[in-house]
């Protein structure tokens, strides 16, 4: 694309991400509101529908400026899924259960993108000037027909939650069962889409907390270590098309391993922390690595594979989420919703001048891989210690006061 489009110095890539970026911003909390009170099963696969012909548009496009409003309209409808996604997953299953449930589906995501390198190698080897096109336009063409039926089975076979689903595959023994895992637990759907959801957010712990930590997430820009490992590889020029779109599939790998590893590990632990904690030890020896960047190839290549670790904490962010909100749906889904729009907002400036596309891979003069080295340090350290610490001081403060207004029959003011 860049070449057939004459991009160059104008970091069009850096700006077709902050586009898509600024997209999912806004829709992201407004989305996950809806979906309290639309079903999922409708919800979820329209946005999908929309976002899919935004993408099947931009094979016609000629600009960047083109590009650019397309992205931004992608990036608006999918701000839908991952934290509407999250949401129905935390409405169907226990404390116990939602780190793995979530990493199954975000490691969905991580083999698209894997699948993603492949057909774009296919795409470049088989595609090459079909129909007078080259061969990025025809991958558009090829997400959008991937997308029809992925929807169609949403419309027919999403769930819902326990308590408003119609699958036509669950009894009605199954679905009463599914009602009372959650409740047994505190979590029954608790709340309305009214005037007091403002002031439940604002007051919450959660909303702060969480968006901190995704932010810090966001901040270290390993959701584009992809793109800058496929710079990297063609600054070589030892490798060809189709194994620069193949050799970081490797990412991913890492990636899958580290999500159903963390998640399984998570929920047998009872707890995030130490998970988060290790996962952040080891991305800071990878970012330490590529901060010093004058190390051999082959010390190089092993980091940018293993900073695939990083996307592990999405699935355990959200299951603690989902774990700490309890049964104020909209609370649940709001903060599923403004941690990423948070994180994206923070990201967009720092990624264009600490990380601008036009100076990947090494980033000599911004200092970008320096940093996001210390976004790394500061994000090991607030998941691994400070969110269990709010935790325990905000739910303790609160199972206080209620205690205090049980005994003594007293309407008391305290911290939300």
């Amino acid at each position: 694309m860049k070449e057939d489009l004459n991009f160059g110095p104008g970091n069009e890539l850096s700006w077709m991400n902050t586009y898509f970026l600024i997209g999912t911003i806004i829709g992201g909390p407004f989305a996950n509101l809806i979906i309290t009170v639309v079903r999922p099963r409708i919800w979820l696969p329209s946005c999908l529908v929309i976002w899919s012909l935004f993408v099947l548009f931009m094979f016609k496009a000629n600009t960047a400026g083109q590009f650019y409003a397309l992205r931004f309209c992608i990036g608006l409808f999918e701000s839908a899924a991952w934290p509407g996604v999250q949401y129905v997953l935390g409405c169907w299953y226990r404390k116990s259960e939602l780190s793995r449930r979530s990493a199954l589906f975000v490691v969905s995501g991580v083999l698209g993108q894997m699948f993603s390198g492949y057909l774009q190698a296919a795409l470049f080897s088989g595609m090459q000037g079909k129909g007078g096109m080259p061969a990025w336009r025809w991958l558009f063409i090829f997400d959008f027909l991937l997308a029809v039926p992925v929807a169609l089975y949403g419309y027919f076979f999403f769930p819902d939650t326990p308590h408003t689903t119609q699958a036509f595959y669950l009894n009605e023994w199954e679905r009463q069962r599914a009602r009372e895992r959650v409740e047994d637990e505190g979590r029954a759907p608790l709340g309305k889409l009214d005037r007091t959801v403002f002031r439940r957010i604002a007051l919450s712990w959660q909303v702060y907390v969480f968006s901190i930590a995704y932010s810090l997430w966001t901040l270290t820009c390993g959701s584009y270590i992809i793109q800058y490992f496929g710079i990297w590889l063609k600054s070589l020029k030892a490798y060809s098309v189709p194994e620069i779109n193949n050799i970081p599939t490797s990412v991913g790998a890492i990636n899958f391993i580290f999500m159903i590893g963390t998640g399984y590990a998570s929920d047998k632990l009872g707890r995030r922390g130490p998970v988060c904690f290790f996962v952040g030890l080891l991305l800071t020896f990878c970012y330490s690595i590529l901060t010093a960047w004058n190390v051999s190839d082959k010390l190089k290549m092993a980091a940018f594979v293993l900073v695939g670790c990083y996307g592990c904490y999405t699935p355990l962010l959200a299951g603690w989420v989902n774990a700490t909100c309890g049964g104020d749906q909209q609370l649940r889904a709001f903060v599923l919703g403004i941690m990423v729009s948070v994180g994206q907002a923070v990201v967009i400036p720092f990624q264009q001048y600490q990380l601008p596309s036009g100076q990947a891979p090494g980033f000599e003069k911004t200092k970008g891989w320096g940093s996001a080295l210390a976004f790394v340090v500061a994000l090991t350290l607030w998941t691994g210690f400070g969110v269990d610490f709010a935790t325990q001081w905000f739910e303790g403060g609160s199972r206080g006061l209620k205690n205090a207004k049980e005994e003594h029959g007293q309407d008391i003011e305290g911290p939300a």
